[in-house]
């Protein structure tokens, strides 16, 4: 796949949008919402902070679920999102391990290392976006007083498409770079990506 096929991926997901960098559209007017539900930014962070009075331990993303569960008939908003740990206690172990590993690193090893490590903070932060962005796709085209009926699994297809084509651009730029030089390659593919609007889709 070609660096250029990546603007194509929503609309072979059939999901219609705009770039990440513009800002989101306010409600129009005489645009309403369902049962309990909000038209402006003061409105939402009122809400929010109420949850958070309550809940204050919740991230970013239990506290979207929180908001939704909130403009739901009949659910208490507080007695929902019971957090998702994955694996807590090996991560931790695995953790712990590679603490120690470093140590033992031969000395010609660990620039190496530290790229690598650099560049999974990159990519981390990379895929939140992306997990960010499909979220925020469909809030946007489901908005409104009626859904559109949009299936589901076009957002899932949407997010594994843009994945697997920034993968292939990885794998590309790892041919061609060693690990030490890696996330700063990235970053730069990143950042011409930024700079040139990143038309999504």
């Amino acid at each position: 796949m070609n660096d250029d096929e990546g603007p194509r991926i929503g609309q072979a997901a059939g999901i219609a949008g705009r770039g990440a960098v513009e800002d989101f559209d306010e409600p129009g007017e005489g645009e309403s919402f369902p049962w309990r539900g909000w038209d402006c930014a003061e409105e939402a962070e009122e809400i929010c902070e109420q949850i958070l009075e309550r809940r204050p331990e919740l991230q970013e993303r239990e506290l979207w679920r929180a908001l939704a569960d909130y403009r739901l008939p009949g659910v208490a908003p507080s007695h929902t999102l019971a957090r998702a740990e994955l694996a807590s206690a090996d991560r931790e172990k695995l953790q712990d391990r590679i603490r120690l590993l470093i140590g033992r690193l031969p000395a010609e090893s660990l620039e190496d290392f530290c790229g690598l490590v650099a560049f999974t903070q990159t990519f981390l932060r990379r895929v939140e976006f992306v997990c960010d962005l499909v979220v925020y796709l469909f809030a946007e085209r489901e908005k409104g007083l009626e859904s559109e009926g949009i299936e589901g699994g076009l957002y899932l297809q949407f997010f594994a498409q843009k994945l697997m084509w920034e993968l292939d651009v990885l794998g590309r730029i790892a041919e061609r770079h060693p690990l030490s030089t890696l996330a700063d390659e990235y970053l730069d593919w990143l950042t011409d990506r930024i700079l040139d609007g990143e038309v999504l889709i």
